[in-house]
């Protein structure tokens, strides 16, 4: 017995990735797919897949089938987020946009940390990839009080990272052979890392609390299609060694099937998580100062993979159905 579901926005790099993840998931079945731009077309012929007769529909023929739905995806911008958010109201979402991070009373859909919250959630924030690297490879030394003074952060992330544009400057071939910063000191991401951050630190989120620390996020777009790698560099608040680090990490994310814990910092690669839902972390350290690598696929782990995760916690199913084939990379 498959759950039907709706997704809109399915033209997006995230929304075509949940198409092609929900063509096979093995208990949920795709109800309708919005999006305007494509109406009409089949679905199949964008994401390769076999999505039997289905086509693509305008937004508005999707609302009145995502209302039949045991839930609805929306890989759509802020603003048309907010809205469907309001035309559902009571059914179950997934928001893959920073529509609803910063609403109160809304669950933050990060699978390795809140999951219990996510499980009991109608809506869900979809945490941006930025984010979900910075977070899974922070949240230990935070959670122990290990960070002393700010949370220093060098991220490069691929084309994809910033959806479909139509911006010559943006696309790949303009891209190769160069590296740059954008968004310095003013990365969107940033409030929500330290939201997330502040509430498992040591005595709880507040700008007072010395366990809870700022970050500072420089992000840098890379000449590839898709991954993110991140370097994190800290002063501890004690001496550690790399092997103690290493240990509290694995105890963090024991069990946990999207995070992988490497040797070192210099044992992480893009290469190893592209095409897979897992977050990669390694740690090396020495006396007080800390360095903290992470790789995933932005738009697996950094967006669609992990929205399958929210939705299947929060239909009652077991959060890797549907993904477990993509861990084989890893």
């Amino acid at each position: 017995m498959h759950l039907d579901v709706a997704l809109f926005g399915a033209a997006g790099y995230a929304g075509l990735e949940l198409a092609k993840l929900l063509a096979t998931h093995p208990d949920v079945r795709l109800a309708c797919v919005a999006s305007d731009t494509h109406a009409g077309k089949p679905v199949g012929e964008l994401t390769g897949r076999d999505h039997g007769s289905l086509v693509f529909t305008t937004t508005e023929e999707a609302l009145g089938v995502a209302t039949r739905c045991a839930a609805a995806l929306l890989a759509v911008p802020p603003q048309a987020a907010g809205r469907l958010a309001t035309a559902l109201a009571g059914a179950k979402l997934v928001d893959l946009s920073h529509a609803h991070r910063a609403t109160p009373g809304v669950v933050y859909g990060l699978t390795s940390l809140f999951s219990a919250e996510i499980s009991a959630a109608k809506l869900v924030a979809n945490p941006g990839c930025y984010a979900t690297a910075v977070i899974t490879a922070a949240a230990p030394l935070v959670r122990h009080g290990l960070v002393n003074g700010e949370l220093v952060v060098t991220a490069g992330s691929g084309v994809t990272g910033a959806g479909r544009s139509s911006d010559e400057a943006m696309s790949l071939g303009e891209m190769y052979g160069e590296v740059r910063a954008y968004k310095v000191l003013r990365h969107q991401h940033v409030p929500e890392i330290e939201a997330a951050l502040g509430r498992i630190a040591q005595g709880g989120p507040s700008r007072d609390n010395p366990n809870s620390p700022r970050v500072i996020l420089t992000t840098h777009l890379l000449p590839i299609a898709r991954g993110i790698f991140g370097t994190l560099t800290v002063r501890l608040s004690r001496p550690m060694t790399s092997g103690a680090l290493h240990e509290l990490f694995r105890a963090e994310y024991a069990g946990d099937p999207t995070v992988v814990i490497a040797g070192g910092a210099e044992d992480v690669s893009l290469r190893r998580v592209v095409g897979t839902n897992r977050c990669l972390v390694g740690i090396t350290a020495e006396e007080r100062t800390a360095v903290v690598t992470v790789a995933l696929d932005n738009l697996l782990k950094g967006a669609a993979g992990q929205a399958l995760e929210n939705l299947n916690l929060m239909l009652g199913m077991p959060r890797m159905a549907g993904l477990a084939h993509l861990a084989r990379h890893a």
